[in-house]
């Protein structure tokens, strides 16, 4: 077993003595005191694996040091009490003490009490440890690259997480920026408590103040339970609101409030909640110009741009796609149980030369495409990969496009083919046409209105 921290508070000196000489013959590292009220400071300035703690203190009810105990991420608490009471007993085991041990006892007991609690604690640390990492692999490509632009990158995320500011994620859609948030709270000192997101832009007006702030029971007409919302429990942890961009001008003054005070009300309640958690925000929206046209409040903007952070498109860094191309077949090739394929040149040609609207989420469904439709099973070729970027472009109905030698109507022309391309090959529904591209739903609307695309199927023209 590794060695352990542990916190011994009890005011008989003897005891103190014979409990740190259990422990310490194991090589745990002991701190006792005699003060409850000590205690409490020592918890709050300290992590512990266990804390030992006598019910009857005589300057701190040793219920409320055990529940302060509690409140520590990691701390598993035992209880020793002179006292037989049952009433006690439950109450202590309720709060979620790992075990409540009367006093006179067996030394031989206790030794294997607080043995399996120290145990327990490794074993919380160690699954917590292992859940982080399996979560790591669910959120999307990692962050691996090698240009100057990832580096600095790697360099801003390192400087930023042990900072508690607020900070702001921009850059188009598809460049991860959940990713670069989720990065931020690993590696800061909140990695412990949790990371919460919510996508501004994906939950209905009249509902997000609901998901933000929770609400109390009776708060309206379905309102039968109490139910917290994300900031509770983003409690202690960090809060990424995705598309803040998209956030009502009701809520935006909410959310400031939060930010300003560190305090919320929730739906039909009175009472004030504070809260300790930090912020991130993203979105791909020139909130500048938001501000400027009074969709975005001044002041809002001035607080979540504390620290600012600005994600490039692929395009601009395309020595990253080579690497980000072998870590993805690594990871489908793991997925689907498969052998992790070579890539023919062509193929990478191909993957360099394609301009990447959706970016590195884009670059991943194709690689995923690649590896479950491709019939070589031990190298991924130019003809696995969609059609779009392996050369044989559709015509969907727009003129020829611009010659490479007018390189931005060229690549405005490419893009508007891929968007229209994609909304014919799933029937107009926009959902689907952007997962298909890799882009979220919103910023393919925007993309609509400034190619000039219309937002339904055309109705076919009938001939007299």
């Amino acid at each position: 077993m590794p060695h352990a921290r542990i916190l011994l508070v009890d005011d008989d000196p003897n005891l103190l003595e014979l409990v740190e000489g259990i422990l310490s013959k194991h090589g745990h590292e002991i701190v006792t005191t005699g003060s409850g009220l000590r205690g409490a400071q020592l918890i709050r300035q300290q992590p512990f694996d266990l804390a030992v703690v006598d019910l009857i203190l005589p300057d701190l009810n040793g219920l409320e040091l055990a529940r302060e105990a509690l409140k520590q991420p990691d701390t598993v608490v035992v209880v020793l009490s002179g006292t037989t009471s049952v009433e006690t007993a439950l109450q202590a085991m309720r709060m979620g003490i790992y075990d409540y041990v009367p006093k006179p006892f067996q030394v031989e007991e206790l030794e294997h009490t607080l043995l399996r609690a120290i145990e327990k604690s490794q074993l919380n640390q160690e699954n917590k440890r292992l859940k982080s990492q399996l979560e790591g692999d669910r959120v999307g490509p990692s962050l691996v690259g090698r240009s100057a632009v990832w580096q600095n990158l790697m360099a801003l995320i390192k400087r930023v997480a042990p900072s508690p500011s607020t900070v702001l994620i921009t850059g188009p859609s598809g460049t991860g920026k959940e990713l670069v948030a989720r990065a931020i709270h690993q590696q800061s000192p909140r990695a412990h408590k949790p990371f919460v997101a919510i996508h501004c832009g994906a939950i209905p007006e009249t509902l997000l103040e609901d998901e933000l702030f929770g609400h109390v029971k009776g708060a309206y007409t379905d309102a039968r339970t109490d139910r917290p919302g994300r900031l509770a429990q983003a409690e202690g942890g960090t809060l990424f609101l995705d598309e803040i961009g998209t956030m009502p001008l009701g809520l935006q003054v909410k959310l400031l409030r939060v930010l300003q005070e560190r305090e919320y009300t929730p739906l039909g309640s009175t009472r004030t909640v504070k809260v300790d958690l930090r912020v991130v925000a993203a979105t791909n929206e020139n909130l500048v110009r938001q501000v400027e046209q009074r969709m975005f409040r001044e002041d809002l903007y001035y607080r979540l741009n504390v620290i600012p952070i600005q994600l490039l498109a692929i395009k601009e860094h395309p020595e990253d796609i080579p690497v980000l191309v072998a870590h993805f077949i690594r990871k489908f090739a793991r997925e689907l149980n498969q052998p992790v394929k070579q890539v023919e040149p062509s193929a990478l040609r191909a993957l360099e030369a394609y301009p990447w609207p959706g970016n590195v989420r884009e670059l991943e469904n194709a690689i995923e495409r690649a590896m479950a439709l491709g019939s070589d099973p031990d190298r991924l070729m130019a003809q696995d990969l969609p059609a779009a970027m392996a050369g044989d472009i559709p015509a969907v109905g727009f003129p020829a496009m611009g010659t490479p030698s007018d390189l931005p109507g060229f690549l405005l022309d490419l893009e508007k083919r891929f968007i229209v391309d994609a909304l014919q090959t799933s029937g107009w529904n926009k959902s689907e046409a952007a997962r298909r591209l890799g882009m979220a739903r919103t910023t393919m609307l925007h993309r609509l209105r400034a190619l000039g695309i219309p937002l339904d199927a055309p109705v076919p023209s009938q001939e007299a």
